[in-house]
């Protein structure tokens, strides 16, 4: 009795816990919020009747409640306080902003000089006459500023916007373990503005330090052994740094360690793993010795292009060498 009365018990906390969250959520998404929407696409309100120096001003100027209650004032007549406009304000009587393009105190930013240019509100802020409430989905971002400055032609140095940040100046990011971090960092495909590697630097960068000190990991272990296993596991990392010659160019040299006489097994498909597709090239790297493909012996006179070679030859039949996949009549014509 003891644990069914325990079990009950604690299924009732789960069901009061369970309440007051669908609460809280129904109460967030009933929050009372301004809505662009519906003064502006349902309304037919313009910009400037609530932002009133738009147009005028750097600054843009917030809504009034005097200028609300114009309308309000009737229509909140029977409404409970919390929902009534005058609940958007503060008791100072400024309006309660979301701030959702807020800037950063070191970017010069001209609201009056965008407005003369532009000419068009919705051409920065994209899609606020039909958004519901003031969140990050109509924020600007500084994609959204570089994109537009880049069809217009105006300078794309650090200096037209921010007042402190630029090439001679490294993010707070790039303090205490950035140089065995920032590998890990330029790899993410969607870095924050401050860890894009290609807004200071440019591949030269990159390989100009790394042709004197490997990475970290890039140990003799790695040099020796570990290289292999990563590259088939994860062979795009590599090809950061390293394109297919830079295998090559090793491999002419000094054969894998695991390529003994036995390697691979008597259809030698382990080739695939790596040297795929295979070529006449690719092959020589380390067989230098095996005839060119190109000698090939032909097809006996009754076999046509369009027979299916691999229907005997590699079933009853069996093939001389690995079969990559490639056209027969490549190398027997």
């Amino acid at each position: 009795m003891h644990g069914v009365s325990r079990w009950l018990g604690f299924a009732a906390v789960l069901a009061c816990a369970g309440c007051v969250l669908i609460d809280a959520l129904a109460r967030r998404q009933d929050a009372f919020r301004f809505s662009h929407q519906l003064h502006v696409t349902e309304e037919g309100l313009h910009c400037v009747s609530c932002h009133e120096t738009a147009a005028v001003a750097d600054e843009p100027g917030m809504p009034a409640l005097d200028g609300c209650q114009a309308c309000h004032e009737t229509i909140d007549s029977e409404k409970p306080a919390e929902r009534r406009v005058s609940a958007l304000f503060g008791p100072d009587g400024r309006f309660r902003t979301a701030l959702a393009s807020a800037l950063d105190d070191e970017v010069t930013f001209a609201h009056l000089e965008h407005v003369t240019a532009v000419g068009d509100c919705g051409a920065c802020h994209v899609g606020i006459e039909t958004n519901p409430a003031i969140d990050e989905d109509v924020g600007i971002d500084m994609d959204d500023c570089t994109a537009c400055h880049a069809r217009r032609s105006v300078p794309s140095e650090c200096a037209t916007c921010h007042t402190v940040a630029g090439i001679e100046r490294a993010p707070g990011s790039h303090e205490h373990d950035w140089k065995r971090r920032h590998g890990r960092a330029s790899r993410i495909s969607a870095p924050e503005p401050a860890d894009r590697c290609f807004l200071c630097h440019d591949e030269s960068t990159c390989a100009s330090c790394h042709q004197l000190q490997p990475p970290d990991d890039h140990d003799a272990h790695f040099r020796l052994r570990g290289h292999g296993f990563r590259a088939r596991v994860d062979r795009a990392t590599c090809a950061a740094c390293h394109d297919s010659f830079s295998c090559d160019r090793c491999h002419m040299d000094v054969v894998p360690l695991n390529h003994t006489a036995m390697w691979g097994g008597p259809k030698d498909t382990h080739c695939f793993t790596c040297h795929f597709p295979l070529a006449s090239s690719g092959c020589a790297t380390c067989h230098k010795d095996t005839p060119s493909h190109l000698l090939g012996p032909p097809k006996p006179s009754w076999h046509n292009p369009a027979m299916n070679c691999r229907q005997c030859h590699g079933t009853s039949l069996p093939l001389s060498h690995v079969d990559d996949g490639t056209n027969c009549n490549l190398c027997h014509p």
